[in-house]
């Protein structure tokens, strides 16, 4: 039965856990209603990290301790959907996954330029091996599953020190990205400096055609106040004509 259940977590695609069904609205307010009680019984004379050590072990009554999340475990790992993860975010070595590592240098200590030189040499391995295949297959065929395996870990090898430059990948896509919006940026700055000197040239025109047309209306109301002031003058002149 143990076995069966342990098959039954590991396996890629779970099915839903028995007691999923626990998580009703009535048990969450009930589950609220124990919580409260709890923190009022605890005794005001021990100190904080008692008090909520007491409080994670007491447990609450019943199918409500189904809606209490479980503590991390003490180990470095866990295991979900079949695979096993670590809490620490890093990538694992090949030795801690179980495979024969071809290179000498760890993945934290090993430099670009060592990088390369390793993967040409696993690549000239998998050549040869790839020809060695060849030759196993045409003299004794049922021993070609020992080259498989060889040339299944030097492709496992290759494939840990690319995944290696995915820092760096990620990196480089970040830097990608952020230029590309920058450069989006300066192109909407730029258009809208074009359009506001657009806009600026089309009010300097209007304000220049509107002074124009003020200079003029100006001027001709000049040049009526002088015929008004002439016709004026000629009057009082052919008055003081006849007068004499």
């Amino acid at each position: 039965m143990t076995s069966t259940n342990e098959d039954i977590i590991s396996s890629l695609y779970p099915p839903p856990p028995p007691y999923f069904k626990y998580f009703t609205d009535e048990n969450l307010s009930k589950l609220e209603t124990w919580k409260n009680k709890g923190q009022d019984d605890m005794q005001l004379d021990k100190t904080d990290l008692e008090q909520a050590n007491e409080y994670e072990d007491n447990k609450p009554p019943g199918e409500l301790k189904f809606l209490v999340p479980p503590k991390q475990p003490d180990s470095d790992h866990y295991r979900g959907f079949g695979n096993l993860w670590s809490f620490e975010d890093k990538l694992p070595g090949l030795k801690e996954l179980g495979w024969t590592q071809l290179y000498k240098d760890d993945d934290e200590l090993i430099t670009s330029n060592t990088k390369i030189v390793e993967l040409h040499k696993l690549m000239d391995s998998l050549l040869l091996n790839f020809l060695e295949l060849i030759g196993v297959v045409s003299i004794d065929p049922q021993q070609f599953h020992y080259k498989i395996e060889d040339l299944k870990l030097i492709l496992i090898n290759i494939n840990h020190i690319l995944n290696t430059y995915r820092p760096h990948q990620s990196r480089e896509s970040l830097i990608m990205l952020l230029r590309k919006q920058i450069d989006m940026k300066r192109n909407e700055i730029n258009e809208i400096d074009k359009t506001s000197e657009d806009i600026k040239a089309k009010i300097l025109k209007l304000v220049d055609a509107n002074y124009h047309d003020d200079q003029e209306d100006v001027k001709s109301e000049e040049d009526s106040a002088e015929d008004k002031e002439s016709i004026k003058n000629s009057i009082i002149q052919r008055l003081l004509d006849q007068n004499v």
